[in-house]
C-alpha cells in the first residue's frame, strides 16, 4: 500500500524563505518606526526644557509690588504765547524758545492690578535747562539791555509721576507697554528765581500730563525697560513782569524724555 504524506508548505504553496523574509521585515519595520517615536518624544521633551530654560524670570510678572530705579535724558523745548506788548513795543524784535538737554533720575513703584496692568508711583529729580533767545531793535536805556540775549534758566525739580501701565502679553522675554498719566514738580530749594529786570523767571511749581511708550526686557536677574515719554505742561511759568518776561503772556515746558528702568 502506498502511504502519501501531508506537506504544510506544499498545501498553501507557501515558500520558507519568503515567509521568513517578510516577517523579519515585519519586525524590522516596528523596531524603526518604535525608534523614531522615542527619537521624536525626546525631542520634544528637548525642545520643552530648553524653551523653560530661554524663559527669564518667568513668575516675575505674578509678584504684587516691584521696586527700581531709573536714569533718564531729556529734551526740553519752551512753548511760549506772546502778550499784547510784544507787538506793541518796538523793543523786542523776536524771541525764540531754544532747546536744551537735561537729565533725571529717581526710584519707582510698580503695584500689580492685572497680568496687563499696572499702576506706577516715581519719585525722582530732574535738571532741566530752559532758555529763550531775544533779540531787540534797539538799546533800552533804562535798563542797558544789549541788542541779543539768550535767558537760561537752570531748575532742578522735585518731581512725583504717577502712571498707568498698559503691557501686551508676554512674548518669551519681551512685552511692549504704554504709560499716561501726570506729574506735579516743584523746583527744589523753593525759591523763586531772579524776578529782576535783567533775568527771565519761571514759577517755582509744574504740573504736567505724560504720555508714552516703552518695551520690558527680560534678563536672568532683572527686568530692563527703556521708554520714550513725552510731558506737557499745563502751568504757566511766566510769574514776572520784567524785561524779559513782559512780552509773553505765558511759557509752558515740553520735555521729551528716554528713560532706562531697572527692576
Amino acid at each position: 500500500m502506498q502511504t502519501y504524506s501531508f506537506n504544510f508548505w506544499h498545501q498553501f504553496y507557501l515558500p520558507r524563505g519568503k515567509i521568513a523574509f517578510l516577517f523579519l521585515f515585519f519586525v524590522a519595520t516596528l523596531a524603526v518606526g518604535q525608534s523614531k517615536k522615542n527619537r521624536v518624544n525626546l525631542q520634544e521633551q528637548y525642545d520643552v526644557n530648553q524653551q523653560k530654560k530661554d524663559i527669564h524670570l518667568p513668575n516675575y510678572d505674578e509678584k504684587l509690588l516691584h521696586y527700581g530705579f531709573f536714569l533718564g535724558l531729556n529734551y526740553d523745548r519752551t512753548i511760549v504765547r506772546f502778550a499784547e506788548t510784544y507787538f506793541q513795543d518796538s523793543l523786542y524784535k523776536s524771541i525764540t524758545p531754544v532747546g536744551e538737554g537735561g537729565f533725571a533720575l529717581g526710584f519707582l513703584m510698580n503695584l500689580r492690578l492685572h497680568d496687563q496692568l499696572a499702576f506706577k508711583i516715581v519719585p525722582s529729580v530732574g535738571f532741566y535747562t530752559r532758555s529763550i533767545n531775544y533779540q531787540f531793535s534797539r538799546r533800552d536805556t533804562l535798563i542797558n539791555n544789549p541788542t541779543e540775549s539768550t535767558q537760561s534758566v537752570e531748575t532742578s525739580f522735585i518731581e512725583l509721576q504717577f502712571l498707568m501701565k498698559y503691557r501686551s502679553l508676554r512674548r518669551k522675554n519681551t512685552r511692549m507697554y504704554v504709560v499716561a498719566g501726570v506729574k506735579p514738580a516743584i523746583r527744589a530749594g523753593g525759591k523763586k528765581s531772579d524776578s529782576s529786570e535783567q533775568r527771565l523767571s519761571v514759577s517755582r511749581f509744574d504740573f504736567c500730563i505724560e504720555y508714552g511708550a516703552g518695551i520690558e526686557i527680560y534678563f536672568p536677574y532683572f527686568k530692563w525697560s527703556p521708554e520714550l515719554r513725552f510731558s506737557h505742561g499745563l502751568i504757566n511759568l511766566n510769574d514776572s513782569g520784567g524785561l524779559y518776561n513782559r512780552p509773553l503772556e505765558s511759557i509752558f515746558t515740553h520735555t521729551i524724555s528716554l528713560y532706562f528702568f531697572f527692576e
